[in-house]
């Protein structure tokens, strides 16, 4: 896989961060050296040069990819904290506070639904473009051996 196709390192999400915030050269590069990126602003213009040369290959990259990891890691999370809540919820000597709580545990539910309703798309989606894709490897190599 090229390197154009591969996540951002550290240092690179370091100066996307910079490109975010719209630093000058000099906010910059006092930002990047306190992040522990320290860089020459020679090096910093060529990482953005690069940022935005390759943006439309790293948005394939993160909607093949990097959307399913993070995807599955929003669901963890949402799992994770509505465990905690629960946890809480029984540690919780106050009725009003217990009240609380779960009004935000009904709160995530529907947060939580949303994203297994999106896995339930994404995954039809997906053996969509496979079984579409057997199809034209199907044909294709029929072709080929009828030409032969």
């Amino acid at each position: 896989m090229s390197n154009k196709l591969k996540g951002l390192n550290d240092r690179q999400r370091a100066v996307v961060a910079t490109m975010r915030m719209r630093l000058t050269e000099k906010e910059a590069m006092a930002f990047l050296k306190q992040e522990g990126f320290p860089m020459s602003a020679m090096t910093w213009y060529r990482i953005k040069a690069w940022l935005k040369a390759t943006g439309l290959q790293r948005m394939h990259y993160i909607a093949s990819i990097g959307f399913e990891q993070q995807h599955n890691a929003r669901i963890e999370n949402c799992e994770l904290i509505e465990e905690q809540m629960w946890e809480n919820y029984l540690l919780e000597k106050s009725p009003f506070k217990r009240v609380i709580i779960l009004e935000k545990i009904q709160n995530l539910q529907p947060l939580i639904s949303a994203y297994y309703d999106m896995t339930r798309v994404v995954l039809e989606k997906r053996q969509e473009q496979e079984k579409e894709l057997e199809e034209r490897t199907k044909a294709a190599n029929y072709i080929s051996q009828s030409a032969t």
